[in-house]
């Protein structure tokens, strides 16, 4: 049960940090809260300040846990000199009010309870956790290069790099459980702002308690706090609108800021601040501090990408900024199917998301039905702010069409909705039948039973009863798997998973998934050689022309290809009277695009390929500087079936400042295809570092690792209900 009670204390000394940052922030500057709003905008506030403080740590190397507990205690500190309560009550008593917090307070004891228990959700004890591991192992920031996911951004994570050090994932869990109690109170805070806070209370149940907001609020996710973040600003930008005090812009900008460091979709939020200062100051300085101020959050995080994924906003972006970490027509794909979640008709998204959360992992509840009653409140100044800040927000969903990226927008429509009904009877009916409606027992009567939920109310596993492992074990899937990684592989080695697996963060080991990055990419692109025949090098591609004396080469593409088709070469050579000419150190290899993988084209490997990783267009080429001039009359190019054969190549010389035009034909046979592939591409894998690869049950390819360990130099190193551990023979 110990484990329980660090747990809730290493939350508690992170939510406090963060509260108490913002305290001392705002006490600093002068700035002036009702008692109701000032817990919540301190803490979100303080949550940004915060996580600087942790960035500036990581980035120094120094996250060991005296220099963590130290910073805490030293904030914590300062904010209870500084701290002077608000006076003003919190609202004013009616039985409306009393009844829809009673409401609320069932529902945060279950959110609660799912947040102490174990952390088990796929993304938070997947790649959210994964990078706050590496960190703390690492003592500050680490490039994780293979994970793509660690390019975005993380400024929520980093408030759960003190949470883990002292109390372990699910502390995480609980500081995010935080975020939830502070959105469900700000929108409280803002109904009581505009004197009606019965109808602030009802739009907070209706954000709070929807099944996809409990969930996330439960877990170490951070939609819930990226949508607490992005209301925080709209909020400082009310209280500026009213009392036009210059330093609320600076509290508004560092959070607009936050929004891009929390969620790259939520920093929308920032143009809404601009535009709505510009605007109602009339003036562009107000402006530009709350773009000052954003930067000063915004730049860090750009300057962090830049350091390590040479792209200032990895992982989208990468046809502009090339780089060796992910591949543009991965990064393509993911996007297409962000758009679409396999879901056959765009026109049932509504139904999706609001009741039935069969592909979109999730509901808000069927009471969002009814949010285009906010356009009601069009005629109200304060309506027009929160629908024209809801539908920006929610035009940037459409980019990921999961429901829990409805979250942020969410407070806007309902406090939308709230308004447009008003009458506190209704609104008190409205919010209840919405509460019964997202009980956890009661969601499967309507929606998918598997959708994304609270399911139960862990208060034995919360409490550690239920032992922590019996728990993870039961509510992990891949939980066998990760602990036969631990256990049968030396310490610092890495694992290549030829599928997928969830909860990496619990593995003790480096996991290089094949989707998540550029390396994992072209490691799973080189076991494919042993199995699928498309992949192969069957073809080649002769290019002959009278015999000149050469110094540097190129064979450039000239034709297109339908979408993301690629061109691939698994070896390109050079001929004179029939000799290849030996390859030197000294050539100069060059590639567009993909500059980075161009030697796999010339390491006289057959299980390896340079592939352009973007569709197949005119220009792009495989260039040679040979450092001297070399006769040479016949190229050719070794490539694979799922080329595209339509393609058209142009063998070109360098001379005299131009490139001149050698053939444009080339005769096509069948390649010679070694039939050791697969031992030549585990080879590949062994020289680069991998020594084991797990391999589901299920996977692609499954059958040929699994049937014929031999062919490929593996050896059984482990093995589970569902998946093998093979070692790789040297």
């Amino acid at each position: 049960m110990i484990h329980a009670w660090t747990a809730l204390f290493a939350a508690a000394l992170t939510v406090a940090a963060c509260w108490s940052a913002g305290v001392l922030l705002l006490s600093r500057c002068g700035v002036k809260l009702a008692r109701v709003e000032s817990i919540p905008l301190e803490f979100l506030t303080g949550a940004c300040v915060f996580h600087l403080a942790i960035f500036a740590i990581l980035a120094a190397r120094i996250a060991y846990k005296p220099v963590l507990l130290a910073v805490c205690a030293a904030v914590i500190g300062a904010a209870i000199r500084k701290y002077r309560r608000p006076p003003g009550r919190f609202f004013e008593k009616h039985w409306t009010l009393v009844f829809l917090f009673a409401i609320f307070a069932v529902f945060s004891g279950v959110v609660f309870l799912n947040g102490w228990a174990p952390e088990t959700s796929a993304d938070g004890s997947g790649y959210h956790l994964e990078v706050v591991a590496h960190y703390l192992r690492a003592r500050g920031f680490q490039g994780l290069q293979t994970n793509m996911y660690a390019a975005l951004g993380q400024g929520i994570e980093l408030l759960y790099v003190p949470a883990v050090a002292f109390g372990g994932f699910s502390s995480a869990a609980l500081v995010h459980f935080a975020f939830w109690i502070a959105l469900a109170w700000l929108i409280f805070a803002y109904g009581l702002r505009l004197g009606k806070p019965w109808m602030g209370a009802a739009a907070a149940l209706l954000v709070s308690l929807s099944p996809v907001a409990a969930r996330d609020g439960s877990t170490a996710y951070i939609d819930v706090a990226a949508a607490a973040i992005v209301f925080a600003v709209f909020y400082w930008l009310e209280i500026w609108d009213g009392s036009r005090d210059r330093r609320l812009l600076m509290a508004a900008g560092l959070l607009a800021g936050y929004a891009y460091a929390a969620k790259y979709t939520a920093a929308v939020i920032l143009l809404y601040a601009l535009a709505f200062v510009a605007v109602r100051a009339r003036r562009l300085r107000p402006a530009l501090t709350v773009a000052a101020f954003a930067a000063l959050v915004i730049a860090p995080w750009m300057l962090k990408n830049w350091i390590f994924f040479r792209n200032p906003v990895a992982p989208f972006a990468n046809e502009i900024f090339p780089n060796p970490y992910v591949h543009p027509a991965v990064e393509q794909r993911w996007a297409e199917w962000l758009r679409r979640y396999d879901l056959p008709k765009l026109e049932s998204l509504p139904i999706q998301v609001t009741v039935r959360g069969d592909y979109t992992q999730g509901i808000v509840g069927p009471v969002f039905l009814a949010a285009p009653l906010a356009l009601l409140t069009l005629r109200r100044p304060v309506g027009r702010r929160l629908l024209i800040a809801g539908l920006l927000l929610l035009a940037v969903y459409f980019g990921n069409i999961g429901t829990r990226f409805l979250i942020p927008a969410l407070p806007f429509f309902a406090l939308g909705m709230a308004l447009a009904i008003e009458n506190r009877w209704l609104l008190t009916g409205f919010a209840a039948a919405h509460a019964v409606l997202s009980w956890p027992s009661i969601i499967p009567r309507y929606a998918n039973p598997y959708v994304w939920r609270i399911d139960d109310i862990p208060w034995k596993a919360a409490l550690r009863i239920t032992p922590e492992s019996d728990y993870l074990r039961q509510k992990i899937g891949d939980w066998a798997a990760l602990a036969m990684i631990n256990d049968r592989t030396p310490p610092g080695e890495p694992v290549f998973f030829a599928g997928g697996i969830g909860s990496v963060a619990y593995s003790k080991r480096e996991i290089i998934d094949r989707f998540r990055g550029a390396y994992g990419n072209t490691l799973w692109d080189i076991l494919n050689t042993g199995w699928i025949g498309d992949s192969d090098p069957a073809r080649l591609l002769v290019f002959r022309f009278p015999q000149c004396s050469v110094s540097r080469i190129r064979l450039l593409q000239t034709g297109r290809a339908e979408k993301y088709q690629q061109w691939s070469v698994h070896e390109l050579r050079f001929f004179n009277n029939g000799d290849e000419i030996p390859r030197r150190r000294e050539w100069r290899l060059r590639a567009w695009p993909d500059p980075f993988e161009v030697q796999l084209a010339f390491d006289n490997s057959q299980a390896t390929r340079w592939r352009t990783w973007q569709t197949v267009a005119p220009g792009m080429y495989v260039d040679v500087d040979f450092g001297r001039a070399e006769r040479i009359d016949e190229v050719r190019m070794e490539t694979s079936l799922d080329s595209p054969s339509s393609l058209q190549f142009r063998v070109e010389k360098f001379e005299q400042g131009r490139w001149i035009t050698l053939t444009a034909v080339y005769r096509e046979r069948r390649n010679r295809v070694r039939s050791s592939l697969r031992r030549a591409a585990t080879y590949e894998l062994y020289r680069r570092g991998v020594h084991y690869i797990a391999v589901g049950d299920q996977d692609l390819g499954a059958t040929a690792y699994n049937e014929h360990p031999e062919e490929w130099g593996l050896q059984q190193a482990g093995r589970v209900p569902g998946m093998t551990l093979y070692k790789i023979l040297p």
